[in-house]
């Protein structure tokens, strides 16, 4: 394991340095004025007791000193600590991150909760895109207040270029705010981030015709859902920490490597399917992964259409990895208890 390039934020937390040098300077000029006798004393005893003598009436002083130095060398060893175990915690939660990106993406988009279902025929699709909205607010801001106070005072001439005299004076400000602001803001599509809901017939395990609805969720919304789980992680460590420092660096690069990139793909071929399927032509089959979400219902992990690959739509499994990978980066940094704060 390499040295910490520096201290963390809540290591420094836990320091004293002030208190530490203050206290080595009060010890050490406590020192130089017990070993003055020593250079104008004319015997050794005659030293002695003025040494003692000097220790007692500056007793106060090297106490006080001596409790500062020890307060300062208690931080010192205390964020020396901390910052150790952090560093440790960041090196194994570093290279399990590392090995965690070399998985294959398949292992994300597998679990025990995943469905495999082969519904016969496509009833309806639809599209939702995702919306951006940017723009610009311009406006002022006026502030109007005012003073109230009182005063009373009393003076009393107590000579001819002298006087004594009280006075008291109480206010209050009371004042009120007014804000004009003026909105301009554009909300686009944005067309290649669209989520998938369609409407599949199917049979239930008696034989009847059935539905089943199949909801997909869009590329953008799976990559945020999985930069918002892997920073809850890094906040839970702090940002104050070699720990939460290293998880936020690995932000970007495990959304991208696990994220999807076929949902647009899987919402253009179910509407090729009713089209061929209007035209009297043979559909593809489609086969379709997902975990139960209601009666009927199923959010959509993974798919097939006729024999080609599979898609990748939305990886279930990645908390339960990625909730292995943190566990077994803090086995191998064996911290009993969590970093102090």
């Amino acid at each position: 394991m390499s040295k910490a390039p520096s201290m963390c934020g809540r290591a420094r937390r836990h320091l004293h340095r002030t208190a530490m040098t203050f206290g080595i300077i009060i010890l050490v000029v406590t020192a130089a004025l017990c070993a003055l006798p020593l250079f104008f004393a004319q015997t050794a005893s005659g030293a002695l007791a003025v040494m003692g003598t000097v220790l007692i009436f500056t007793s106060m002083l090297w106490i006080f000193g001596l409790v500062l130095l020890i307060v300062g060398v208690l931080g010192e060893l205390k964020a020396r600590k901390i910052n150790r175990e952090d560093w440790a915690t960041a090196t194994a939660l570093a290279a399990h991150a590392d090995q965690l990106l070399a998985q294959p993406r398949a292992n994300a988009y597998s679990s025990g909760a995943v469905l495999r279902l082969d519904p016969r025929r496509v009833l309806e699709v639809e599209r939702h895109f995702d919306e951006k909205t940017a723009g610009e607010a311009r406006g002022t801001l006026m502030h109007q207040f005012s003073m109230f106070g009182q005063s009373f005072g009393v003076g009393y001439a107590a000579g001819n270029r002298t006087s004594v005299g009280a006075s008291v004076h109480s206010g209050a400000i009371r004042g009120m705010s007014d804000v004009h602001l003026s909105l301009d803001s554009t909300t686009r599509h944005d067309l290649m981030g669209d989520a998938l809901f369609a409407l599949f017939e199917t049979v239930d395990q008696s034989g009847s015709p059935d539905t089943l609805r199949v909801a997909a969720l869009s590329n953008g919304a799976v990559h945020e859902w999985i930069h918002a789980l892997v920073v809850q992680t890094a906040q839970r460590f702090g940002m104050d920490t070699h720990s939460g420092v290293t998880v936020q660096q690995y932000v970007g690069r495990l959304a991208s490597h696990f994220g999807p990139a076929d949902v647009s793909y899987l919402s253009d071929r179910p509407h090729m399917a009713l089209a061929q399927d209007k035209r009297g032509e043979h559909a593809p089959e489609i086969n379709v992964d997902g975990v139960p979400s209601g009666r009927g219902a199923i959010v959509a992990t993974s798919a097939r259409i006729g024999g080609a690959d599979d898609l990748r739509i939305f990886p279930t499994a990645f908390p339960a990895l990625w909730g292995e990978s943190v566990g077994g980066a803090l086995a191998v940094a064996v911290r009993p208890r969590e970093i102090a704060r």
